[in-house]
C-alpha cells in the first residue's frame, strides 16, 4: 500500500528512513515535507497532489495530527495512522481538573514560546484532536506513547486526562498504548515499523 508520511514539528522527512527501509517491499513509504503557513486547510491542500490513488496517511506528532485532518477531510481514505498526534499539553481540556495545574501550563507555554515558531504553535494549540477523532469515518491507529520524555512536566496529570478522553473514541479508531515516550519513532523505528505493517497489512 501507498503511505504518505508527515513528520513531526521542528522535523524533516528524513525521519522517516528507517521506516522506509524496514519496509520496504512491503508498503510503500513516501514521506513529504510539512511547513506553513500553519492554516490546516492549506496545509492539508499542499498534500492533495501526491495523494494520487487514494493512500493511507500516517504522521507522528504534528504530522499525526496532520493525518487526522487528512482523514476527515477524506473518510475513504484506507487508513491513518497517528502516532503521538494528540495536541499539546499546553491544552487546558486535556487535563482532569485544569485549574489545579494553570500555572504549570502557563510556564509550560512560556517555554514553548522559546522555541520559535508561534504561528504553529498557535495553530497546534487551537486544534483539538479530539474533536477531530470523533468525526473520523475512516480506519485509524492511534499509538499512544505512555514514557515521558526527559524532564517532561505535568506528564501525569496529562495522561490521566488522555485515558479519559482516549475511552471515548469511536469503534474506527484502534488505540494502541506503546513502551516509549513521544521520540518513538527515533527511538524505536523498528517498533513503529512493526505497528504499521501488522495494521496496513491485508487492508
Amino acid at each position: 500500500m501507498r503511505v504518505l508520511a508527515l513528520h513531526g514539528a521542528g522535523g524533516s522527512p528524513a525521519d522517516w528512513e528507517p521506516i522506509v527501509t524496514a519496509l520496504e517491499g512491503v508498503h510503500e513509504i513516501v514521506p513529504l515535507p510539512l511547513d506553513g503557513p500553519w492554516e490546516w486547510e492549506s496545509v492539508l491542500d499542499r498534500i492533495e497532489p501526491h495523494a494520487t490513488d487514494n493512500p493511507a496517511v500516517m504522521g507522528m506528532s504534528l504530522g499525526g495530527m496532520v493525518a487526522a485532518l487528512w482523514g476527515r477531510r477524506h473518510p475513504e481514505c484506507p487508513a491513518v495512522i497517528d502516532i503521538d498526534g494528540l495536541g499539546v499539553p499546553t491544552q487546558p481540556q486535556r487535563y482532569p481538573d485544569p485549574a489545579s495545574v494553570a500555572d504549570e501550563i502557563d510556564a509550560l507555554r512560556e517555554l514553548f514560546r522559546g522555541y520559535g515558531q508561534p504561528e504553529l504553535q498557535q495553530a497546534i494549540e487551537s486544534l483539538d484532536c479530539f474533536e477531530v477523532f470523533h468525526e473520523l469515518r475512516c480506519p485509524v491507529l492511534l499509538a499512544v506513547a505512555t514514557k515521558p520524555m526527559p524532564g517532561q512536566p505535568l506528564f501525569e496529570p496529562y495522561q490521566r486526562g488522555l485515558a479519559r478522553d482516549l475511552a471515548t473514541l469511536p469503534p474506527n479508531i484502534e488505540v494502541v498504548r506503546v513502551d516509549a515516550s513521544h521520540s518513538v519513532v527515533s527511538d524505536d523505528p523498528a517498533l513503529v515499523a512493526a505497528l504499521v505493517k501488522g495494521y496496513l497489512d491485508g487492508r
